[in-house]
Parts: C-alpha cells; sequence; structure tokens
C-alpha cells in the first residue's frame, strides 16, 4: 500500500514542481511590473516637477529706470491754495437806529479813518452818538453793502445774527495760503521756493518765497499753514508803495513786513491775483543738483518697511532701503546694507537699474525681463 503511495505522488511530482515553478514566475512577474510602474510614477512625477520648475524661470516683464541727477531734479510737495485779502473788515452797527449816512458801494475805495457809515440811534447820548459812526479802520474796498439810508439797524453787541452794513477788504496785498503735510513740514523753511499756480489762468507759475509759517501743527489735520503775501500791482507800483510804506516804517503790514513783488510775470505786468480764487501751490523742499533720485514708484513696503528691486544679471534682488524724502513723484532715498550687524547707508548708483513696474509679481531671485525706460 505504501508503495501504492509513493508511486502515486512520484507521477504527480513533475505537475505540482511545474505549479510551483509558474506561480513563482508570477510573483517575480507581479513585482516586477509593480516595480515599472512605480519607476513610471517617479519618472512622471520628475517630468512634473520640472515642468513647474520650468514655469516658475519664465521671466517676468518689467519696466526700470537708472537714478538721475541734475539741476532740474527737485523734491517738493503740491497742495490747494486759497487766494484771501490783506485785510478784511466787516463793520456792524453798534447802536440801534437809523442809517444816516452811507454814500460809498461796493467797488469803491476808503482811505485809513474814512467816515463810512453814520447811524442816528435810538437814544440821542453823545456817547450813543459817537457810537453811530463807523470809520474804515485801513484804506481799501468795499466789498459788500447790505444796507441803505434809511434803514434801521439793530445793534450787533446785543442782537445776536446781526448782519454787518459793510465790509472792507484791501486787494492792493493777498495773502495766499496752503497746509503742508506733516510728512514734509520739518523741510519748510522761509527760504522754501514756491510756485503758484492758478486754475483761471494758463502759463508759467508764478514764483516767490514763503512769508510765514505757523510755529505748529493743526490739530484736526496735522497740517502746517504756511502764508505768502504778495504785491498784487506792477513793478512801477510796488516802488512808489515801498517809498510810502517806508514814511510810517511799514506800520500797516502785518509784523512791519513788505510783500512780495513775485517772479515770473510779464515784465511791467501784475498778479492781479483775485481774493476768493483757488489755485495750485508747490514747494520746492529741496533741489538735488549730485543726489541720484527714483520714481515714487519704484517704492515697495512689506511690513511697512521700504524695499527697492534692483535688476542683477536678468534677476530681481529685493533691497532694503531709507527714504529721505519723497512727494509722491520723486524719491531721494539709499540704500540700507548690513555689516557686522550694523546697518550702513549707501548712495544708489547712477549705473543701477531698479524696478518700477509690477513689483507685486515679483520675489527675491525671480527672473525678469526688464525694459529700460
Amino acid at each position: 500500500m505504501k508503495n501504492h503511495l509513493e508511486q502515486q505522488w512520484l507521477a504527480h511530482a513533475p505537475a505540482r514542481l511545474i505549479g510551483t515553478v509558474a506561480l513563482s514566475v508570477g510573483v517575480v512577474l507581479s513585482s516586477a511590473e509593480r516595480a515599472g510602474a512605480q519607476q513610471v510614477g517617479v519618472k512622471a512625477a520628475t517630468d512634473s516637477r520640472v515642468a513647474v520648475s520650468a514655469a516658475d524661470t519664465v521671466p517676468i516683464r518689467v519696466k526700470s529706470v537708472r537714478p538721475k541727477t541734475g539741476p532740474d531734479l527737485a523734491v517738493g510737495v503740491e497742495q490747494p491754495a486759497n487766494i484771501a485779502p490783506y485785510y478784511r473788515a466787516d463793520l456792524f452797527a453798534k447802536v440801534a437806529g437809523t442809517v444816516t449816512f452811507l454814500e460809498k458801494d461796493m467797488g469803491h475805495t476808503v482811505t485809513k479813518g474814512e467816515k463810512v457809515v453814520v447811524i442816528e440811534p435810538v437814544q440821542g447820548t453823545p456817547a450813543d452818538v459817537a457810537l453811530g459812526e463807523l470809520r474804515a479802520p485801513f484804506s481799501g474796498v468795499i466789498a459788500a453793502r447790505a444796507v441803505d439810508v434809511g434803514t434801521f439797524v439793530p445793534s450787533a453787541m446785543i442782537v445776536p445774527g446781526a448782519m454787518p452794513i459793510v465790509t472792507i477788504v484791501r486787494t492792493d496785498i493777498v495773502t495766499v495760503a496752503m497746509r503742508v503735510p506733516d510728512t514734509v513740514a520739518q523741510l519748510v523753511g522761509k527760504d522754501t521756493e514756491v510756485e503758484l499756480r492758478m486754475d483761471s489762468v494758463s502759463g508759467a507759475p508764478i514764483r516767490c518765497t514763503i512769508t510765514r509759517i505757523s510755529p505748529a501743527l493743526s490739530p484736526s489735520d496735522r497740517t502746517l499753514r504756511v502764508e505768502i503775501d504778495i504785491y498784487n500791482g506792477t513793478p512801477a507800483e510796488f516802488r512808489a508803495f515801498v517809498a510810502q510804506s517806508e514814511q510810517s516804517q511799514h506800520a500797516d503790514l502785518k509784523g512791519r513786513e513788505l510783500p512780495q513783488l513775485p517772479k515770473g510775470l510779464a515784465e511791467g505786468s501784475a498778479a492781479h491775483l483775485i481774493p476768493g480764487s483757488y489755485g495750485r501751490m508747490q514747494l520746492i523742499v529741496k533741489r538735488f543738483a549730485e543726489t541720484p533720485l527714483i520714481p515714487s514708484a519704484a517704492i515697495v513696503r512689506q511690513g511697512g518697511v521700504p524695499y527697492l528691486y534692483r535688476v542683477e544679471a536678468g534677476v530681481a534682488r529685493r533691497a532694503r532701503i531709507a527714504v529721505d524724502i519723497d512727494d509722491g513723484t520723486l524719491a531721494r532715498v539709499v540704500w540700507m546694507e548690513s555689516v557686522d550687524g550694523k546697518d550702513i547707508r549707501r548712495e544708489l548708483r547712477t549705473d543701477e537699474e531698479i524696478v518700477v513696474s509690477n513689483q507685486g509679481e515679483l520675489d527675491d531671485g525671480q527672473r525678469v525681463s526688464a525694459t529700460l525706460q
């Protein structure tokens, strides 16, 4: 019996051997297939990373400039300007009564101390009669007249909101006022150059300097008020005015300071600035002859820190800077370079190439295709 089983086992052994070999081969083939698939996957992932890397290195198109120097380069600030009369006075009734004298009308000139209005008071005491006379506090022009002879007027000292009877202004001199932002207020002085352009007048600007400066910023808008007193007549009239003003030691002038005869006008002409009109005043806070300046648009800020992108061998390099002056058009900046843990200021060179567009798309080391402006 045993021999018979051994013979059967030997008879089927080749088949069992073949099956075992086949199974082993199948296992080997399956492992090879899996390895091949893994290799294919790795290659595909590698190819994908290569494609992404290639996309990342596509240069970004930007515009660039080189820092410029020159005698015509200046940094300034421009703001709206208001033209006002040198003096303005509203004459109110000091007593209640009837207007009995008012000869001058709008546009008529008056001299200092001239009797302009007489009011017959309701109570005819000598004191009230004296208060009923209104005289011009300075030489000027009547800008407005609110009543006629025969009109009853209330006393402005008793009735709140009473209207002025006449308004007198001085327009041979005008005061031009501007509010300077606090960012450049510390750079403004009485020697600061000024260019005034009127909205209603084309041509070259009127040039002058600042007459007076407020000692403090306004708490409401943190601006600094500056004023310029401009003579509103011709050069010949100005010479006559100066000669007459010297006789009184300029007692009729604010701070006994003469107004300016503006430059930039045609020879022999007058400014003829109209009080109440508006213009644009530009303060030239500093002129630069040898210091490199760049467009303000080149400056980028990250976390409040200013930077520039500098093009080096087709690559944008971000570098920290310090902004000394920036008027919104031109800026004077310096590189801030770290040496032994200390910040060192370095001037920009005129051969350096600075990016002025598309900075928001750039990272440090980004390839760029720069077009020099």
